[in-house]
């Protein structure tokens, strides 16, 4: 009975990849700075437009997705001093409508749990998520974020 167990736990390991197959430990982010993000951005068929640092010195890095879909990545929560990494990552994109009925139209049409979408006035759907860092993020999560993001947002510009 007991060689049976062995046996057993043996080949679930080996099902499982336990023996043989090392995986990495994956990558976490408790903050970010551009060089990170624009090395997601690659991985997930985004190409990076332009980059910058608004008023308060936080960064920003514009960019396109394979689709043609253009958004933002801005910093938050950001430390002081010269070399800037942020604690979150609002990355958002906005749409342009013929009016503001038709921007409140389409905000009460829509129903996304991982996005925010909301009408930023003057004809503007705004589409947005919110990524935290603090206490870590794996790149793979981050990615997944992102990923999930321009899915939805290109839908929605598709269907605009």
């Amino acid at each position: 009975m007991k060689n049976l167990v062995l046996a057993v736990v043996a080949a679930a390991t080996l099902t499982l990849g336990g023996a043989g197959h090392a995986q990495a430990a994956p990558t976490y982010l408790s903050d970010w700075a551009p060089d990170d993000m624009k090395s997601i951005l690659k991985e997930v068929d985004a190409k990076v437009v332009d980059e910058g640092k608004n008023d308060e010195g936080e960064p920003y890095i514009n960019a396109e997705s394979s689709a043609g879909l253009k958004f933002t990545i801005y910093g938050t929560a950001c430390d002081v001093g010269p070399t800037k990494r942020c604690r979150g990552a609002e990355v958002s994109t906005t749409y342009t409508l013929e009016s503001d009925e038709a921007v409140a139209a389409k905000v009460k049409s829509l129903d996304y749990v991982a996005v925010t979408i909301m009408n930023d006035g003057d004809k503007t759907l705004n589409v947005h998520r919110y990524l935290i860092f603090d206490y870590g993020i794996s790149r793979e999560n981050v990615k997944l974020n992102l990923t999930v993001f321009l899915s939805i947002a290109e839908k929605i510009w598709d269907d605009l």
